[in-house]
């Protein structure tokens, strides 16, 4: 009896480890393929240099609603321990402006709570699409969607996510 319950442990973990070190397939993506030779993200922690440009991003296929300014944004380069919250904090000020980062990048982006390092982001100017009129429209309705989905993991946060749109 202690042999096959050995011999299921045993089959189990093996399981367990196959199926965690796989990775799920990926969608497919207009980012080139990265180098065979690239570190894997896990194994290079905090001391992987944040990379940002001042180049303008290529055109980004945003959702219809959305009428943000992307001209002369820049692009940001995800790396390990990033939240969309962080990234907006130090591009912003204000980390409750992870939205605007989440509607330029939405070609990237499709979880909000899962951003993964060797993402590149579009940060885009947040004065430019707050003197728009469309654009600053467009910005506090995104806000306002992004807090009703929010408002059950994070209240606090949806709040907070209300208040500024509100404010816009």
């Amino acid at each position: 009896m202690k042999k096959v319950f050995f011999c299921l442990v045993l089959v189990f973990s093996v399981f367990v480890f196959f199926a965690c070190a796989s990775t799920p397939p990926s969608a497919p993506s207009s980012e080139p393929a990265a180098s065979p030779d690239a570190t894997p993200a896990a194994s290079a922690p905090a001391t992987t240099p944040q990379q940002t440009t001042n180049t303008p991003s290529p055109p980004a296929s945003a959702p219809s609603n959305t009428d943000i300014i992307l001209s002369g944004s820049e692009t940001y380069t995800v790396v390990w321990g990033d939240t969309l919250t962080k990234i907006a904090r130090s591009k912003y000020g204000n980390g409750f402006y992870y939205p605007l980062i989440l509607m330029a990048s939405s070609n990237v982006i499709k979880d909000q709570d899962r951003i993964i390092p060797g993402m590149k982001l579009t940060i885009p100017r947040l004065q430019a699409n707050l003197d728009d009129s469309r654009a600053r429209a467009s910005i506090k309705r995104f806000f306002l969607e992004t807090a009703s989905i929010t408002e059950r993991k994070r209240p606090r946060d949806a709040v907070g996510l209300r208040n500024l749109a509100n404010s816009l």
